[in-house]
């Protein structure tokens, strides 16, 4: 086992409280980060009410305050995690090699990060957003990431509008309110963001916590088998605890009365001994298939429809522990789709090639380059651990100093790379251009045909008024003109979709909004 390994778990079991008993028996004492006893540290050192910079305790207080919070994730940055455990429940030996899936019964120990995905950490776990279902596997191969949504699709399929369309939903870099006009710009000008965005007016747009709501792998992934064949795949996480969504009026009341309520219902139903369980599908087909079919099988905007591709069972997440240091568990942990294992490859979904990078290229900016020492991001179940990567901000691993640190060279004991583990070859053809993202784009119909079926056939009619009602109430804080072009994209998805919201704006034009109450300011007397 690594010294990684070896490092990982000692973070994990060491507390400062073992090394204050080590240091006076069964007292504690309060020490310093680097060890010697304290004494008043509720009074400064100072001289005549002039505090001296030589009052060593002073400063570490201040100055790690001062440093205490890390940069705030772009994406994703206020959520909830929890540990558990993925078992696999059906033999999908034929479709893929990776180790974690081998047997049926066998379980991994996982951790999962739920989010509100486009605000800050300031933003309240109720109110409409879509939600990040992030798992991280820690297997016997390394840790394999599964970064997803509770929507099957995303808005774009193109890298190029990835920072758009979270630009387009975070505040106004003006005034910092938030910004409808960018939200119904962008998803004016992009055919393609209806059918997520339809998904993120409707009920799913605010579920109730994180534990009744589906999670959803969105992309396309490859799963290789022992002996190469090659299956196209897309993961979906179906809630145990059935499907619970907050209405519009429900989110924004359970906003101002309890703004963590997402993070308080996961951490208070596990504190009290439960759990939370999502039974784990797939949906499968040959690249034979994928080359014939009437869909994009890469567009992430678009659902793989299950009478054609059905769903299988493989497995089950269960969540069941509680982090102990929300700063050191959740708000440090990171995932990444480059995060893969031997069996598991990336499809040729443009979006999910560009996501491979950027991810690790964020957490290295926010969290350092020797992120993967940071416990929960430790590969702890690899037999052994031989990085390429060394030194750097914040080492502690020793990177091997007894190996070479270059390849190829002449030690007979250095670790070699082995070609067995190379993903399978992709044959491709094509000249480097700027182009569609997706074989079926600017033929027209194409964007509308999904939102269509899920606005009209999916969903009841009660939804579709709840979905033209949340609509309403945020398009109506919009300019006429992004309202005039919102209603004619809609129009494109069904005429009664732009009626039905038009009629809900018409009648939130009519309501005088209520004056404030007067209130005499309080008497100094």
């Amino acid at each position: 086992m690594s010294s990684l390994v070896e490092k990982g778990k000692e973070l994990l079991t060491t507390t400062m409280e073992t090394a204050a008993e080590k240091l006076t028996g069964d007292r504690h004492v309060l020490t310093s980060a680097f060890g010697p006893p304290l004494g008043d540290i509720t009074h400064s050192l100072n001289v005549g009410g002039y505090v001296l910079a030589s009052d060593v305790s002073l400063m570490e207080k201040q100055q790690t305050f001062n440093r205490s919070k890390i940069c705030e994730r772009m994406v994703h940055p206020c959520g909830a995690g929890a540990y558990g455990y993925f078992e696999v429940t059906q033999d999908v030996s034929k479709f893929c090699k990776a180790k974690f899936l081998n047997s049926v019964g066998k379980r991994t120990p996982i951790f999962i990060r739920f989010s509100t995905v486009t605000y800050g950490r300031e933003f309240p776990d109720s109110a409409r957003n879509p939600r990040g279902f992030a798992v991280k596997f820690y297997t016997e191969d390394g840790n394999y990431d599964l970064v997803g949504l509770n929507f099957p699709v995303f808005f774009v399929r193109d890298p190029a509008l990835g920072p758009d369309v979270i630009r387009s939903q975070q505040r106004n870099p003006q005034n910092f309110l938030l910004n409808f006009d960018s939200l119904f710009d962008f998803m004016a000008n992009v055919p393609e963001a209806i059918h997520a965005g339809t998904m993120f007016f409707s009920d799913f747009g605010t579920p109730c916590g994180f534990r009744y709501m589906h999670g959803y792998g969105c992309h396309t992934f490859k799963w290789v088998n022992d002996t190469g064949e090659q299956f196209y795949i897309k993961y979906h996480f179906v809630s145990q605890q059935g499907i619970r969504n907050f209405t519009n009026e429900e989110a924004v009341k359970m906003c101002g009365e309890d703004p963590d309520f997402g993070k308080r219902d996961l951490y208070e139903h596990i504190k009290k001994g439960g759990e939370a369980t999502w039974k784990a599908y797939f949906q499968v087909m040959t690249p034979e298939q994928a080359e014939a079919s009437r869909w994009d099988p890469f567009d992430v905007t678009k659902v793989w429809p299950r009478s054609e591709y059905p769903m299988h069972e493989f497995g089950r997440l269960v969540v069941n522990r509680n982090p102990e240091n929300y700063h050191v568990e959740v708000e440090q942990a990171a995932f990444s789709p480059g995060s893969l294992v031997p069996g598991i490859e990336p499809s040729p979904d443009p979006l999910l090639q560009f996501r491979m990078f950027f991810y690790r290229d964020t957490q290295y900016y926010r969290l350092g380059v020797n992120l993967h020492q940071i416990p929960v991001n430790c590969p702890f179940r690899a037999a052994g651990i031989h990085p390429m990567s060394r030194d750097g901000l914040m080492r502690i691993e020793n990177g091997k100093p007894k190996e070479p640190h270059y390849i190829p060279n002449s030690c007979p004991h250095a670790p070699l790379p082995d070609p067995k583990y190379n993903w399978q070859p992709v044959k491709i053809a094509g000249t480097i251009d700027r182009r569609a993202a997706s074989k079926h784009e600017g033929k027209g119909e194409d964007d509308f045909l999904q939102a269509r079926e899920l606005y009209l056939r999916v969903m009841t009619e009660e939804e579709r008024q709840r979905l033209h009602h949340n609509m309403a109430m945020m398009l109506k804080f919009t300019d006429a003109t992004i309202q005039a072009k919102m209603l004619e994209m809609l129009n494109k998805v069904s005429s009664k979709y732009a009626e039905g919201v038009s009629a809900e704006l018409r009648l939130e034009s009519q309501k005088v909004p209520p004056e404030p109450a007067a209130r005499s300011a309080p008497s100094r007397e």
